[in-house]
This record gives C-alpha cells, structure tokens and sequence, in this order.
C-alpha cells in the first residue's frame, strides 16, 4: 500500500492543537502528510484580494464630492421645513389670540387702534398688548420695553437694521419671542414674531414674520398681514415684488410669511432665502 493510500484508511486524528480537522479535508488537499505534521500546510488559510491605497483614496473622493452636492441641499430642505412648521404653529398662536380676544372685547372695528392723541406711545401699546394679547397667549416673560433679554439689533429682509430697545418684547411659553411696535401712521399694531428666539439670524423673513393689525384693513382669520381685501383675491406677484414690504432681497419682507401661506405652506424655490 502506497502512502497516501494507508493516509485515507488511516486519517489523522479529529483535533490538533485548536484546530478542527476532519480526513475529507485531508483528501480534498490531496497532501502526502504524516499524521504528527497537519498544521504546517495551513489548510485552513484562504487567498483574500484587498483593495489598494489608490482604489480606497478614489473611492473616498467619490463620496466627498456627492456628499459635497448633495448635502447643502438637504440641509437648506431641512432647514426650509423646520421654518415652515414653526411658521404655521405661530400662525395658529396669533389666530387663536385674536379669535379670542374678539370673543370677549368685541368685533376689532371697535378695539383702539388709534395711538395719535396719545403722548406716550409706549404706554398706549402697553395697555393695548395688556387688554387684547397678554389674556389669550401662554406668556414665559411679559418683558415689556427696555427688555435687555433681546439681541438689540435685528434686520430687515433688506439687511436695514431696526432696534428693538423701544419694541414691546413677549416670551412665549413654546419659545418663541413676539417684538411689537406701533406703525409710522400710528393707526396699527406691527407683531414681528422670531419662530426660534434669540437664535440667529434674527431676519425678517428667515426666522422672523411680520404680522400686521389695524382697523383700515380687512382684518380676519386669514388675514393678518396688514393686505387689502380679502386674502384670496392678492396676487403672488404682489407678495413678491411690492416695493416696501414685498418678499424680496431689496425689500422690508412683512409679506414673507403672507406669501409662504399662498404657496400652501411651502418655501418655494423663488424664495429669497
């Protein structure tokens, strides 16, 4: 009998050291081997290709330029979206507010939006805040003027700054900060409403809406952005392009939030964002 004949009849036992080994694997291998030296033809150890330090540095610059495309997209989405949702939870807080305030003081043809005879204008917004805001709102902090809890300084969509020392300054419970002042006309009450506090970038337009009340308007539900007429019957143009408070780059932005509604809640890709 040959060698590797008496090998299979007689197979090397189940086990060396920690290694498994059974006869069939022996035979596969077909190796002339002595029953005492299995281990030194690791037959256990597979060829195994790897990739080169080109093809991983290749394939690592594939990724870094997708994801250079590819991310300020979904972080500018995201961020859009996050900005919606908090527009339209400040939307409700403002809707309910009024709703309420009419239910127990009356239609608002009768409320006094009239600040010109008034010698302390602060004072007359205070008492009108006190009498048809403050009861119908969930208020963190009634600051008031001179509130030193506020950036000073905030901007128009424009980048014009408008300071807020003399602005009427309210902490809401859901963190967001309403700033209110009366109009040049003194004939209305101005609600710049900043959805996420304190946070930058303190813009109207980005993170701050302008909503806008007073008797010369059809104020209503739907309608509390200082428009003429009944909401439905504005233009988006009109939103966009009027040249005070239209939602554009050059201008004030007070429509911004007017026409994010218009759009069904949505920040569409002529938004100047």
């Amino acid at each position: 009998m040959d060698r590797e004949a008496a090998f299979r009849v007689t197979p090397p036992p189940a086990k060396r050291g920690s290694i498994s080994v059974s006869a069939k694997w022996l035979y596969v291998k077909k190796n002339i081997c002595h029953s005492n030296d299995i281990i030194h033809h690791n037959i256990f150890q597979y060829t195994k290709r790897a990739f080169t330090l080109a093809e991983v540095l290749i394939t690592l610059g594939i990724i870094g330029v997708v994801a250079a495309i590819t991310m300020p997209v979904l972080i500018t989405k995201y961020q859009k979206d996050v900005t919606v949702n908090k527009l339209k939870k400040s939307y409700t807080t403002i809707s309910q507010m009024f709703q309420m305030a009419q239910n127990e003081n009356g239609d608002p043809s009768g409320w006094n939006f009239d600040f010109t005879g008034s010698d302390d204008t602060n004072a007359s917004l205070s008492d009108f805040i006190n009498t048809y805001m403050i009861p119908y709102l969930k208020v963190a902090d009634n600051c008031g003027t001179q509130c030193k809890r506020i950036p000073e300084m905030y901007s128009f969509l424009n980048n014009n700054p408008f300071n807020t020392t003399q602005h009427y300054i309210i902490f809401l419970q859901d963190g967001t900060t309403l700033i209110l002042s009366i109009d040049s006309n003194k004939h209305a009450v101005i609600i710049h409403v900043d959805i996420n506090g304190n946070k930058n970038p303190n813009k109207v337009g980005r993170d701050v809406f302008t909503y806008y009340l007073n008797t010369s308007k059809t104020i209503t539900k739907q309608n509390f952005w200082g428009l003429d007429g009944n909401f439905s019957n504005v233009s988006r143009d009109f939103l966009l392009n009027d040249g005070n408070r239209g939602c554009k780059k050059n201008s004030l932005g007070y429509y911004c939030g007017a026409l994010i509604q218009y759009d069904g809640w949505k920040i569409k890709d002529d938004y100047p964002w």
